[in-house]
């Protein structure tokens, strides 16, 4: 059976485990991730990871996101400098869906940071 995943969803993935699956600077583990879009038919999605750390310095692809908001039980960071494409097999869970302002502030950063 195909999976489904809708833009703005937050959604457990399997980023790997270091050293030898995650490279430098790369998000890993198993994490929180906000679906940016999804390719069924490729059983592909395309994920920004999130992060409960709060972040040492401050830049603008990082977007806080409130505890509660799509599922997430802890304040968390949507890292949009981080996006990724990754295959279904990697998605874990789903934990929910942001609302639509916490998803329109990832989508401003994205379109900011990849000058689309």
């Amino acid at each position: 059976m195909k999976q489904n995943f809708q833009k703005g969803e937050i959604v457990n993935v399997d980023l790997g485990k270091p050293p030898k699956e995650v490279k430098g600077h790369e998000q890993g583990m198993d994490r929180p991730c906000v679906v940016i879009k999804s390719f069924s038919h490729l059983e592909l999605a395309v994920v920004t990871p999130c992060t409960s750390k709060e972040p040492t310095y401050s830049h603008y692809t990082i977007v806080k996101i409130a505890k509660g908001s799509g599922g997430l039980v802890a304040d968390s960071y949507a890292l949009c400098h981080q996006i990724r494409t990754v295959s279904f097999d990697r998605i874990t869970s789903k934990r929910g869906k942001l609302d639509n302002k916490d998803l329109l502030k990832v989508q401003t950063v994205l379109l900011d940071a990849l000058e689309l």
